[in-house]
């Protein structure tokens, strides 16, 4: 469009077909229209420079990692999923926390796996020398009470399942899945720590739609595990 009206005010100007006061300002109008579209050529290059920019730039992992896990989300995972895994050193939170969801959601007919140190083994030892002021005794006896607690016997038919295994040794995470071979499944990984608080313990989250080739991973890892661990009890 500028380059058009430039040729049409040279050729008036060369035929003398218009006056010069009307060449004058018609060629400070194109003047005018070159330097707003080199504004706006700059602006965009701006634009593209401060994307690449941002891409180049490693983001914070802030950004990335939570302290906490969502207890309110972990309610909902295990109440409208069809298969639920839980899975760490002895998940006493989450055991005295959720026990009564999980219990239902076995009754609904949820498919839930909890996997977790072997009470009184060799683990729990080094459990507890990691764990802040815990003994290995209290560990074993807290986690066999919890799943007693769990494994108890329902008053009414349960058309799901819940398997509970164990390990002899300590596992670098805790695991929190939900419907994991689906298309929607979700996998919520919080790191283990060395005589810090609970609610100091780096996490972050995986579904299969965003983070594929990870979400494979972790969930081959607990699937290993389940594999290698010892059957504890089920319900029913």
């Amino acid at each position: 469009m500028t380059l058009a009206a430039a040729i049409t005010f040279s050729v008036l100007g060369i035929t003398g077909k218009a006056s010069q006061e009307v060449i004058t300002s018609g060629v400070l109008a194109v003047l005018a229209l070159v330097g707003f579209s080199l504004l706006r050529i700059r602006a965009q290059s701006d634009k593209v420079n401060d994307s690449l920019e941002s891409i180049g730039t490693r983001p914070s992992a802030d950004r990335f990692f939570t302290e906490v896990d969502d207890g309110d989300e972990i309610k909902r995972m295990i109440s409208s999923s069809r298969e639920v895994w839980l899975h760490g050193w002895t998940l006493e939170l989450h055991l005295v926390s959720y026990t009564s969801e999980i219990r239902k959601a076995v009754a609904r007919g949820v498919h839930v796996k909890i996997l977790v140190i072997e009470p009184g083994g060799t683990a729990m030892a080094v459990a507890a020398s990691e764990a802040e002021n815990r003994s290995a005794s209290e560990l074993s006896s807290n986690l066999e009470a919890n799943l007693r607690r769990l494994l108890a016997p329902t008053s009414g038919p349960a058309s799901g399942r819940l398997e509970i295994r164990t390990l002899t040794h300590v596992p670098h995470y805790t695991v929190i899945a939900s419907d994991p071979s689906a298309d929607q499944g979700k996998i919520i990984m919080r790191i283990a720590t060395f005589q810090a608080d609970h609610w100091q313990r780096p996490t972050f989250s995986v579904t299969r739609q965003n983070d594929a080739r990870w979400y494979e991973f972790f969930k081959t890892q607990f699937d290993k595990k389940w594999e290698s661990a010892t059957p504890y009890g089920s319900l029913p």
